[in-house]
Order: structure tokens, then sequence, then C-alpha cells
């Protein structure tokens, strides 16, 4: 086993922990993966079915973006397909975090967009926070219906489901579904009150920016597992 295939492992298992700490998740609820460092084609990936305070390095799967296990001592997340398949049209993206958080299920249900109420959500996640139309879990279908409520964004809802982000870095990834989840709770409670103000669109554009930088520093944050 290479050392880069044990750092990507034991920075998923970090992840996992502050996933369960910051009640983005619950139970066995949700998953994550991180493109290997120096070998795009291959992911480290949660496994199935699994407490997240259980997980140790050595139960992280190694996948390729075509979904087949290289290494593993138990079976990949049964989301693999939504991880692989967007890791195989978008190979901008190093990491990919999906949570079951209160908030974020809230809006999914609901199938609202979360909009672009606060600077830090911008700066997160790029601007607004859509939802996807509604597919059934594990199935290829769900990478298919997000597309269009990725594009240009770090998360989207998945109706009736949760919430998946995207990043440059895991890093990035994870900081996107915190910070929506967050946002949600804020946006949530003002509508109680009354019409939510947002961001102005030229002040959300200029913001934006610091989220899209990620983009051209992904290459080298992977390289270092940053």
């Amino acid at each position: 086993m290479s050392h880069a295939w044990q750092r990507s492992r034991e920075q998923v298992v970090e992840y996992c922990r502050r996933l369960q700490a910051e009640r983005l998740v619950y139970y066995t609820a949700g998953n994550l993966s991180r493109r290997v460092e120096g070998d795009p084609l291959l992911v480290a990936m949660t496994p199935t079915s699994m407490p997240y305070d259980a997980i140790e390095p050595e139960d992280v799967c190694i996948v390729t973006t075509d979904g087949e296990v290289v290494d593993g001592r138990r079976a990949p997340t049964s989301e693999l397909p939504l991880h692989t398949l967007v890791y195989a049209r978008r190979p901008e993206v190093g990491a990919i975090v999906h949570t079951h958080s209160p908030a974020a299920m809230t809006m999914a249900a609901l199938g609202w967009t979360l909009p672009p109420i606060l600077t830090g959500l911008i700066e997160a996640v790029g601007g607004d926070v859509r939802t996807a139309p509604y597919s059934r879990p594990t199935t290829a279908e769900m990478a298919d219906f997000t597309t269009e409520a990725l594009a240009d964004r770090g998360a989207c809802f998945l109706r009736h489901h949760g919430l998946v982000a995207i990043g440059a870095t895991l890093a990035n990834a994870y900081q996107a579904a915190a910070v929506t989840e967050g946002a949600c709770e804020v946006y949530l409670r003002l509508r109680q009150i009354g019409e939510v103000p947002e961001v102005p669109a030229e002040e959300a554009e200029w913001i934006a920016e610091e989220w899209r930088a990620q983009w051209s520093a992904g290459d080298q944050a992977a390289a270092t597992g940053s």
C-alpha cells in the first residue's frame, strides 16, 4: 500500500470525525471521498453502513473513477455512483461530501433554494444553493440530476434526501457542507420573521471570486494533501 493511499485514508477518517462532531451526519447516513494524492483516477471513500466513530483508515475503500474497488476490507458507500461519476465528469473536483444535516434536509424536503444571504455562504459555495430534482438513492441518476444545480456552485440540495458538496480539496468540500448547514439554519429562522434580504448581486459576484480561486489552486493543494 502506497503512502499516498494511507494519507488519503487518514484524511477521510479525520473528516468523518468532523462530520459527526458538527452533527452533519447521523449514525451511518452520508458519505465522503477524496482523490488519492498523485493519482486522480483513484479515490479514497467511506465504507458502507459503518458508524463514523468506528471507521479506521483500513476501512476506507480505494476505488477507481470507473467504480472498481482496488483495496479495502469493506465495501464502499452505496452512493458509489454519485462519487465516481462526478469525478469522472469533472476532473477539477478533488473531493465530495454528502451530508444528512437537519437544516439542509429541511431545505431538500421543501425543494427550496438557499439565497446568497451571508458573505460566508458565498465564500464557501459561490452563491445560492439550489435543489436538484429527486433521484433514487444509490443510482447514477443522482449524479446526472445534480449537474445543473452544481454548475458554478460548491453545493446543492438533493430533493427529499440531503446535501452534496464538492471542492478542489476535502477541506473545500467540507467547508461548503458545513457553512451551508449553518446558513440554512439562519435562513429558516429568518423566514419565520418575514422577507430575507440577500447580499447585493454585485457584492456577491465579487465575494464569489474567493470561492472560484480554489479551482486554480486545487492541483497544487491536492498534491500536498491539503
